[in-house]
């Protein structure tokens, strides 16, 4: 299992070269293209063309035309055929041919009209599958998922193959490993992952079209992240006139729970303008329980506490956008997006401690907590087509971020038969601003047929300030405790240049080469003390895809990348926050960048796909680990640097059709992870076998109903340092389409068993680290949601055109 980096480091450019001489190894055979166009000259995507045999108009082959609305058949036998093309909207279009041996026939374009008569009383649809592999990504299709309904985005990511969502800690991993990057429409949310976390919990999964899992990202994304990318794709409406939609949920989970969004969507000739806006409430109950011991001097200490806390939490999620069509060749766009939240929490918290197992001290303690985050994106777009395939994006963008935390303890001591010894009251306050200016430029061009190039460049500059403050009522005067309280600042620029060059070696083969350069300034200080990290680093980033099809059945891929993880602010700042008495968050300004390697194998069958990675992270980076205080029985979580982290997983995601009205989604995800670091200056070596299982069955029934189950089995498997036992839930939903008045009503109940219950843990008694908890955030819980479009639902083509996100998304894809 175990092998170094060295080797990582060589196998790229074997596995490069092997794969560039097999895709010289391909016969002269005939072929067949073309493009399909409009009656104004634009290209029609995804057009479906066929080529039939001209004497009996038998199907041959098949496929969807490319962003440029080319086509093209190989290795096609001698003889006469038909070349037909249809699109939804418009009137079929044919062309005879005839092919002799080894001919490379280019076809005069098909032009499409589009068709005058509106489809009325016509529904049509297509169910994509719940999980497509594409050549650098695992695509989870949310929208239509009834289980869905009514439910978060971080509730959906919770459920997704391979994907581990810490509530308490704020974080996500994806295989086991942190450090995941999100983005919303391919653009980077630059909110920190702490409150990234929450924002997620307050959006609701209506919005959503699909989440794409990205382990080795190309080279035209940042190559922050170790784990990769989560992309999440929101909605978005392409008819002409205006049109949108609303959602509703109400329900009920030990709280109330509360859903409502609206989008829209305006679109007449040159200008499009569209927006949405979502409210979120939830007043779930959760349930925390704490334990920690440590041996000293022939003692054995013990904390146990718990925390009965009763949150309320609403939250405001907005956009507003436009795209404008300068000419044919130029569009510019504009897009603002706010978010805020408000967190408000009372807890009641017992905590004990013991000595050799006999009670010592109780502390009875009170919290109210008050947590409100707020942003403000905005971004300015421009596109610039010189010539088919030649295009240069630029993107310019602000944000604005702000965290206010104060939190009231008021703690009451008693001894071991429950006399009472003092009171003492605390507040803590947090305010963390940020602010963030970013700068792209990204230019594509087509070499020729075959090659395309991509380059561009990115400038970041960030600055950070956090400002913690801790109080005591001491002889009823609120005295500031200066050893825990400071106001620290960082300043931060990366900047990055990358190319890539896409190569369509054949019809079935296609290859990528990416290099990224980024450069990282770093500076964090307080007024009393500078420099307390001063770093200066430049590194490189390859990254490299090849794909190829066998037949319409099977195809096989492979990619490697490389991957930094930087200390994020708030794992570099210094600062102390209270848990409990006993219990404390604290940062480590000496954390370093980690670098990780990763490999992926995927071969796909009938849509049947089953994939291995391979990964290598030097200085990985262990969200909230343990110290242990000896003497005390204090403990500090904090962010540390470990030695190395290995993994291996293998996926399997099988769809199946039962019947036409039974069709089924299984996900297997099994994986070997292995830790190897350092505790209190004694190696430490944790080692872990996980299984996940994820599945759903969707059963179409008489007069527009359907049914829906999902859940997911988790054995167990490691957080950062910590293991924890199985976890799983099981969901069901039932759907019924009222299609005369475009309305859908949707009744979900998830966490059936009530088994979302999280116990990490870690027990090494030799290093005298012993730790654990059990987290309960959501309960059983039951929602009901009316979700109703209005406006022009009439069926028109999309315009040919990408601005702003959407480009920028599809500049990803091979």
């Amino acid at each position: 299992m175990a092998y170094k980096l060295s080797a990582l480091k060589g196998a790229p450019v074997a596995i490069t070269f092997f794969c560039c001489l097999l895709s010289y190894i391909v016969a002269a055979q005939s072929r067949v293209k073309g493009r399909v166009l409009n009656t104004s000259g634009e290209p029609l995507v995804n057009a479906s063309v066929m080529l039939l045999r001209s004497g009996d108009s038998s199907l041959i082959k098949g496929m969807m035309t490319t962003q440029e609305g080319r086509f093209s058949f190989d290795k096609v036998a001698s003889g006469s055929y038909l070349v037909t093309s249809t699109f939804i909207g418009y009137r079929q279009v044919s062309s005879n041919v005839f092919v002799a041996n080894n001919d490379h026939i280019e076809l005069p374009p098909l032009r499409l009209s589009q068709k005058e008569e509106k489809l009325s009383n016509v529904t049509i649809a297509a169910r994509k599958p719940l999980i497509e592999q594409t050549i650098d990504r695992l695509v989870i299709n949310v929208a239509g998922n009834i289980t869905a309904s009514g439910s978060t985005a971080l509730d959906i990511l919770e459920r997704s193959p391979g994907v581990i969502v810490d509530r308490q800690n704020n974080s996500i991993a994806i295989n086991g490993k942190d450090g995941v990057v999100v983005m919303m429409n391919g653009r980077i949310n630059r909110i920190p992952i702490s409150s990234l976390v929450p924002m997620l919990e307050g959006m609701s999964a209506d919005k959503i079209e699909k989440i794409e899992l990205i382990t080795t990202p190309p080279a035209s994304l940042d190559a922050e992240g170790n784990a990769g990318y989560i992309n999440i794709v929101i909605k978005r409406n392409t008819q002409y006139g205006t049109n949108g939609s609303y959602s509703l949920t109400g329900g009920y989970s030990r709280g109330i729970i509360g859903l409502g969004s609206i989008n829209f969507n305006h679109r007449k000739n040159r200008f499009n303008l569209y927006g949405d806006y979502s409210y979120n409430v939830d007043h779930t109950k959760q349930f925390f329980s704490f334990y920690h011991a440590v041996s000293n001097e022939g003692k054995f200490l013990e904390n146990s506490s718990i925390s009965n806390r009763r949150p309320m939490t609403d939250v405001h999620d907005g956009k507003l956008g436009f795209d404008y069509e300068l000419n044919k060749k130029t569009i510019v766009g504009a897009l603002v997006t706010i978010y805020n939240r408000r967190w408000i929490m009372d807890a009641d918290n017992n905590s004990k401690n013991y000595i050799n197992e006999l009670p010592d001290t109780l502390v009875n303690l009170f919290i109210h907590e008050f947590h409100s985050t707020a942003s403000v994106d905005i971004n300015a777009n421009l596109q610039q087509t010189y010539k088919e395939g030649n295009k240069l994006l630029v993107n310019l963008d602000y944000m604005h971020y702000n965290d206010e935390n104060p939190v009231d303890y008021d703690n009451r001591y008693f001894d071991s038969k429950g006399m009472f010894l003092k009171e003492e009251d605390m507040k803590s306050s947090k305010t963390t601003p940020i602010d963030l200016w970013i700068a792209a430029l990204d230019y594509s061009k087509n070499l020729n047929k075959k090659l395309q190039w991509e380059a561009g460049a990115k400038f970041t500059i960030s600055r950070f300030t956090n400002e913690v403050r801790i109080d005591r009522l001491q002889q009823n005067n609120w005295t500031i405790d200066e050893a825990l309280s400071a106001n620290w600042k960082l300043n931060e620029n990366i900047s990055a240049a990358y190319s890539s060059l896409s190569w369509t070696v054949s019809a079935k083969t296609k290859m990528k080469l990416g290099l990224r350069y980024e450069h990282t300034n770093s500076n964090l200080g307080t007024e009393k003390e500078k420099d307390i990290v001063d770093r200066h680093y430049g590194r490189l980033f390859p990254s490299f895809f090849f794909t190829h099809t066998i037949d319409e059945n099977n195809s096989a891929g492979f990619s490697y990348s490389r991957r930094i993880t930087r200390p994020t602010f708030w794992n570099l700042a210094p600062f102390v926050i209270f848990m409990d008495p006993n219990t404390y968050f604290s940062g480590n300004p000496g954390l370093q960048p980690s670098i990780g390697d990763n490999i992926n194998l995927n071969y796909t069958w009938k849509k049947k796909i089953l994939s291995m990675s391979f990964s290598y992270e030097a200085d990985p980076i262990t969200n909230f680990s343990p110290k242990l205080d000896s003497i005390n029985n204090k403990e500090t979580l904090a962010a540390e640097n470990q030695d190395n982290r290995k993994m291996v997983t293998i996926s399997l995601s099988l769809p199946f059709t039962v019947t036409k009205w039974w069709t089924m989604q299984l996900n297997l995800n099994g994986s070997f992870q292995q830790i190897n670091g350092w505790y209190n200056e004694q190696p430490l070596r944790l080692e872990n076998k996980n299984l996940n299982l994820s599945g759903q069955q969707v059963f179409t029934l008489p007069k527009d109903f359907s049914l829906s189950l999902s859940g997911f089995y988790n054995s167990g498997g490691l957080f950062g340092v910590y293991r924890f036992p199985p976890v799983g839930s099981l969901d069901a939903g039932i759907q019924k389409k009222l299609a005369s008045i475009k309305t859908t009503l949707r009744l979900n109940f998830s966490n059936i068993f009530n088994t979302m219950v999280y116990k990490p843990e870690i027990n090494q008694p030799d290093k005298n680290l012993i730790t654990s908890a059990e987290l309960i955030f959501t309960r059983p819980a039951v929602k009901l949601t009316l979700t109703r479009t209005f406006g022009n639902d009439q069926v028109k083509a999309k315009r040919n055109r990408s601005a702003g996100n959407e480009e920028e998304k599809e500049r990803l894809r091979l």
